[in-house]
Formats: structure tokens, C-alpha cells, sequence
């Protein structure tokens, strides 16, 4: 048994061997600082396994995590090499990440696609077959398909942070819920709950929405196919992992306000207000209690409403969203349909490439690269695609930089 007593909340959690336990709670509760006090980074948290109590940090062999941004936590320069370190300190199953990251196994991470990392993070940690293991966000830029293939990895032992409560409640036993500074335990009915849902601000409830009514086109680009974007439509791309869809994104800069989903390296202010620059638009998505703060400072989900917001804000007539419900909130996501409503009075085009089920019913269209393409035709218009974007020398000074990082590490780990 794995208890846990957060420093900053009252109350605690407790985790079965043979349990899966949600973590859930609104952007910004502090469902990631609960993991990273477990895995001693920061903060007075109290672990107890079997009763034995002791400061974090523990042995990963015990407890491990993975956490939102892959970006932060993998080392090597592929999913093969990142085994190849971990193997150095500790046995790994292979099988596990191989089944995880398919054909992309041994694929440079800096070439993957922003699930794919997220996939890669996820294998190199269950690859390692700790006792508990505590996901942060798991099921975040997967398609159906990795979702699919991460659910069937969840096992007793485990805690799952998520905002996708819909996905996840058919494999919990308990579940947790930070409110009003405590961590309150629920019981799982509470997870089909439409109402309780709403309520405490969670996602999972069913949501009606109203399509627009397109009218001309106002953008017509090549991005491989030619894309077209009419006045007050919102248009859904669609596709697995690695498909194309944040390339096409891309293609769009300099015709569209374009957002995308590492956060941290769109922020150019000081604070939420001045990134926003637009008293309504922080209304709209819930930020004016934040408009002081640094954008750094705030969530993924809140740093996400951020972006989307300051997008809303710009008056651009055409805006590109990457991914833009990922790590949203019940009240995020409300706020950000209601956004789509103006922006569609407004006349607006909006593009917006997702995996989100509940966003994809309120798209007028939607384009399925998977279909539209097919797997084969795929590959060499990603390559193209990649190619045209990417110039030769920053893709060389990547690769360079991540190789040295990786020899100086296994040079370190070898004395």
C-alpha cells in the first residue's frame, strides 16, 4: 500500500497494489505538484509504503512518474537509446516500449511528432516496472489508437492524473479529487456524473454544440493538399500520431495566428494580462484572477487558455490551433467552445488540429489525413513536408546537440 499525505493539502491519498486511482481536479489545483512532491521535487510530502514512512525521494524501482512535457524527461536521442541508458542502472522490458512506439522505436525524438514523444515517455518509464508508477496527463496528444494502447497498459499500482475522465473512469477503483485546498476522496460513480462533473469544473460530460454557417473561402494554401478555410468556419484536422497534422499547422505561419503546443516557447511578457492584452478575453477564459501572474508560473492548462486566449484577443481573421484542449479543464473547454461561437459570428476561420472527440463535434468540417492520404502515400508527404520546413542546418545542430548530450551522459554513467 502506497500512502501519500501532500504537503500543501489536507489529506491524503492511498493506492492499492492492485488499484488504479484517478488524481483529478481543475486546471491549476495542483494535481502535477502532488506528483512532484511523491518524486521529491520540492515540498515536505510524506510517503508511506506498507506502513514504512520516509521523505521523498524513494528508489524508482518503487515509485516513478511520468510527467507532461517529454521534452523534460527523456534523454536519449531515441526511444532505443533511452533503454540503452536506463538498462545501465536497472533491467528493462523491451517488449513494453517496443509495443508502445511501434515502427518508431529506434526514431530520432527530436523527428517525432508531439504524441510520439509523449508515447516515448510514457514506454521508457513502464519499460522499468515499478511498483507504483503516477501518470501525469497520459492520455494527452495520443489518438485513439496510443489511447487505446496506453489503457491497456494501466494496471494496479497506479495513479492517474487526467483531465479525459471519460476515457479513464471504466479502469479506476478509487479516485481522488483536489478541491478548495484538500484531497477529497470520491466514490467512481461520481466519474459518470454529468452534473457532478460540471460542477467541480471536470471533463467527461456530454456537451451539445451548434455548427456554423461557412461562408467564402478566405485562405486558400498548399500544404501538401490544398486547404481551404471559409469565413466563420471551424475547421478539424484530423489524424493518428505523426500524421501531419502540426506540419500543416506550420504551413499556415504567416497567414494565420498560429499557436501551438509547447507553451513555454510562445510566452514573450511579463504577466497573463500583458500576453492577453484583452480584459474580455481573460474574462472569457478565466483568467483575470491570473492576469498578475507570470505565464511561466501557471499550468499546463492554464498556460495552454493562455495562448488560445491571446489568439482570440489578436483580431486575426484566420487562427491555427494545435492541439488547443490539451490539459483543459470542464470550465476551459466550455469557455473555449464559447469562443469558437464568437469567433464564428465574428466571421473568423478557424483551423484547429486535435484528437479531442468532444471538440471534433463542434468542428462544421473535418479533414482525416489518414484517410485523405493513406499510410503509404503519408510517410513520403510528411518527409516532403518536413523537408521544406526544417532547414538542413538547424536539423544537423539538433541532432549534434542531442548526440553529444547522450555520450557525455553514458561517459558519465561509465566512470
Amino acid at each position: 500500500m502506497l500512502e501519500l499525505y501532500p504537503s500543501f493539502l489536507s489529506g491524503h491519498m492511498e493506492v492499492g497494489d492492485d488499484e488504479v486511482v484517478a488524481l483529478l481536479g481543475k486546471s491549476g489545483s495542483g494535481k502535477t505538484t502532488v506528483i512532484r512532491e511523491a518524486m521529491g521535487f520540492g515540498g515536505r510530502a510524506r510517503l508511506g509504503i506498507d506502513g514504512d514512512f520516509r521523505a521523498p525521494p524513494i528508489s524508482r524501482d518503487v515509485l516513478a512518474a511520468v510527467m507532461q512535457d517529454p521534452n523534460a524527461q527523456v534523454l536519449g536521442g531515441s526511444c532505443e537509446d533511452e533503454l540503452a541508458i536506463l538498462s545501465m542502472d536497472h533491467d528493462v522490458n523491451r517488449l513494453i516500449a517496443k509495443g508502445i512506439m511501434g515502427s518508431y522505436y529506434g526514431k530520432d525524438f527530436f523527428k517525432l511528432s508531439d504524441g510520439y514523444k509523449k508515447r516515448m515517455a510514457i514506454a521508457t518509464v513502464l519499460c522499468s516496472e515499478p511498483r507504483y508508477v503516477m501518470l501525469d496527463e497520459p492520455l494527452a496528444n495520443l489518438d485513439r489508437e496510443a489511447t487505446a494502447g496506453v489503457l491497456t497498459l494501466i494496471r494496479g499500482g497506479m495513479v492517474v492524473a487526467e483531465h479525459r475522465v471519460k476515457e479513464i473512469r471504466g479502469s479506476v477503483q478509487r479516485a481522488y479529487l483536489i478541491r478548495d485546498g484538500s484531497l477529497v476522496e470520491l466514490a467512481t460513480d461520481k466519474l459518470k456524473d454529468d452534473d457532478f462533473l460540471r460542477r467541480n469544473g471536470l471533463r467527461g460530460f456530454d456537451v451539445e454544440v451548434q455548427r456554423g454557417n461557412p461562408g467564402d473561402v478566405i485562405i486558400d494554401v498548399d500544404v501538401g493538399f490544398r486547404l481551404e478555410v471559409r469565413a466563420g468556419e471551424v475547421l478539424c484536422l484530423y489524424g493518428s500520431n505523426g500524421s501531419g497534422k502540426t506540419t500543416c499547422i506550420k504551413k499556415l505561419v504567416g497567414k494565420a495566428y498560429a499557436v501551438f503546443q509547447n507553451p513555454d516557447l510562445q510566452f514573450f511578457k511579463k504577466s497573463v494580462e500583458e500576453e492577453v492584452g484583452s480584459a474580455d478575453a481573460l474574462s472569457l477564459f478565466g483568467l483575470l484572477g491570473k492576469a498578475k501572474t507570470s505565464p511561466f508560473a501557471l499550468s499546463y492548462g492554464e498556460k495552454i487558455r493562455v495562448l488560445v486566449a491571446a489568439a482570440y484577443a489578436s483580431g486575426r481573421q484566420v487562427i491555427a490551433l494545435d492541439e488547443p484542449t490539451v490539459g483543459m479543464d470542464g470550465d476551459g473547454f466550455l469557455s473555449f467552445l464559447k469562443a469558437l461561437e464568437i469567433m464564428r459570428e465574428e466571421r473568423r476561420g478557424i483551423v484547429v488540429a486535435t484528437h479531442d472527440d468532444d471538440l471534433l463535434k463542434a468542428c462544421d468540417r473535418v479533414i482525416d489525413l489518414d484517410k485523405l492520404l493513406g499510410r503509404r502515400a503519408q510517410r513520403a508527404f510528411m518527409s516532403a513536408l518536413r523537408a521544406s520546413h526544417a532547414s538542413a542546418l538547424s536539423d544537423r545542430y539538433a541532432s549534434r546537440k542531442r548526440s553529444l548530450l547522450k555520450s557525455d551522459l553514458i561517459s558519465c554513467l561509465r566512470r
